[in-house]
């Protein structure tokens, strides 16, 4: 081939690519922020729902694969296509919802990351905190995380000075008392009440602060941060990668701070980064892991939570209520079963 040709073939390419991307562009504008997070509402409510006759039954196993089930058959009755960018795992070790998968209708399509069934352990007991939960952008517009753990440093809107993790705690809980007008022992954290925790617990009681040791429900915790509901002032810690991306979602939506490092606990998850163009250590703001324009989450509550009333019963009927977030919209909506 001559360099002409060659020219010629790059330059087609790239013309295609861009009518490729103006094309998806014209059909999102087409999609209203508000209808997207209305159709994942649905989803959502309707797996919570038939999810909760198992709330409370030690059957974490069950309940998980009913939620599953009925969140896999309501995105397929979407009227736009839906990517599994997080879901409940790879191809080859989940039957459902795995990475890739795509539901729905073709034509506009939407890159998803879910958890039909958070805190499953607590639903199982039937404890608080428990949420079906699906965040959402255009395609390609989720960063891709292994299914390991993220550190994670969140905080409220009034975050005046980006967190520096490599700086060190003492520093960073500083500038958040500064941003926040307060003094730094007035500062309530969230933190996991996990062995790995046990070092940040006690460098952050040496600075007279207070510590929300939490089980489980970090989306939860992250919600009330973001929404700056004033239950908690920030949340540190190592949790897992995939409810980080999904707090990316929320950070971003809100205009919260946030920065993540991802944590592999195995050598494949640690290949499995790099691999995405990502280097070990890499500190990561929300925009890194969001890079789409087009992007939400929903939630809705299945047990009670310092955001959302759980699912419960109402004229014999079920009823609950479900968040939206998005840049553009911020709002609780009552529902009840069809």
């Amino acid at each position: 081939m001559d360099s002409a040709s060659l020219t010629t073939g790059t330059a087609n390419s790239n013309k295609s690519r861009i009518e490729i991307l103006f094309l998806s562009h014209l059909k999102l504008m087409n999609l209203e922020i508000q209808d997207t997070l209305n159709a994942f509402a649905r989803v959502t409510e309707k797996t919570a729902c038939k999810t909760f006759p198992e709330f409370g039954k030690m059957d974490k196993k069950k309940a998980d694969h009913i939620a599953v089930e009925e969140m896999r058959l309501e995105l397929s009755k979407l009227p736009f296509q839906s990517r599994v960018i997080i879901g409940e795992g790879e191809k080859d070790d989940a039957p459902m919802l795995y990475e890739d998968e795509i539901l729905g209708q073709p034509g506009i399509e939407i890159d998803i990351a879910v958890d039909p069934l958070e805190c499953t352990t607590n639903f199982a007991k039937g404890l608080p905190n428990s949420l079906c939960v699906i965040a959402f952008t255009e395609k390609d517009g989720l960063h891709r995380v292994p299914g390991t753990y993220m550190e994670q440093w969140i905080a409220s809107p009034q975050m005046k000075y980006p967190f520096e993790p490599k700086a060190g705690v003492e520093k960073n809980l500083e500038r958040l008392a500064l941003s926040l007008k307060k003094d730094v022992s007035d500062l309530i954290i969230v933190v996991q009440d996990r062995p790995r925790h046990k070092e940040l617990i006690e460098k952050i009681r040496a600075l007279k602060c207070g510590i929300s040791l939490i089980d489980s429900g970090s989306l939860t915790c992250i919600m009330d941060i973001c929404l700056e509901k004033g239950n908690y002032d920030a949340l540190i810690g190592t949790y897992g990668a995939p409810e980080g991306l999904i707090g990316a979602v929320i950070a971003k939506a809100t205009g919260s701070e946030f920065k993540g490092i991802i944590r592999p606990h195995e050598e494949k998850h640690r290949e499995k980064w790099l691999s995405t163009g990502k280097s070990e250590e890499e500190v990561l703001d929300k925009n890194d892991l969001v890079t789409g324009e087009f992007y939400g989450f929903v939630a809705t509550g299945i047990s009670e939570n310092s955001i959302l009333r759980g699912i419960h019963k109402r004229k014999g009927k079920l009823a609950g209520e479900t968040i939206l977030i998005s840049k553009e919209v911020k709002k609780i909506k009552k529902f009840e079963e069809e």
